[in-house]
């Protein structure tokens, strides 16, 4: 099993005992539509659910993992694990609850190093967009529609366009040596939820 060493290793049990082994391929960016930190992600998936992400990403770029990445997470449906053994990795980072904020800068700079590791550790991992839900590489949740169980809306816009114009070029500039795209600013501080409700994430789209 591989462990990234910048984050905190918080081991999922039964889960990292019993799953199956995947061989890595892609990196799935999802949003959990809740302002959780990675422990309280943590106590989530342990309490309450069967589906899991590898990693938990909190607006401070606080970053947590919970299976290593060749071990089968249960976030993307047909992406967790396919017949031929591959599968994805997958992170869920904190959000407002109705997927509309961007990533803080400090996530996004997690993201970033996570993904220039995830290519450099895992030698399937390319470094393009997922051009289909089986095609290696990089891609968002809500990308392709084998990845979530009914359809999902995670992450939202703010975060696509951040992906396609920030993360995913920093990721390709910085594990190859060219010029990073400029970063914009954005809060550091999430925006108030305007409402409480359940995380919507997991319900439907996860398995």
């Amino acid at each position: 099993m591989a462990w990234y060493p910048r984050a905190v290793k918080m081991e999922l049990q039964p889960e990292s005992s019993t799953q199956q082994a995947i061989r890595p391929t892609q990196v799935i960016y999802h949003s959990i539509a809740a302002p959780w930190t990675p422990k309280r992600t943590y106590e989530y998936w342990r309490d309450s659910t069967n589906l899991e992400s590898h990693f938990g990403l909190g607006f401070d770029g606080t970053l947590w993992q919970y299976l290593g990445t060749q071990t089968r997470a249960d976030a993307n449906y047909r992406a967790n694990r396919r017949a031929d053994g591959t599968g994805a990795i997958s992170l869920e980072s904190a959000s407002n609850l109705d997927h509309t904020d961007p990533w803080t800068d400090e996530q996004v700079e997690e993201l970033i190093k996570l993904g220039v590791w995830a290519h450099k550790t895992h030698p399937d991992i390319p470094l393009r967009i997922c051009r289909s839900a089986s095609d290696p590489g990089f891609g968002y949740h809500r990308l392709h529609s084998d990845w979530a169980l009914g359809g999902t809306d995670c992450p939202g816009d703010a975060r696509v366009k951040q992906f396609r114009e920030l993360v995913f070029p920093a990721i390709v500039a910085r594990a190859t040596g060219a010029p990073e795209p400029t970063k914009p600013t954005t809060p550091s501080v999430p925006p108030t939820p305007r409402r409480r409700r359940r995380p919507v994430a997991y319900r439907l789209t996860g398995a």
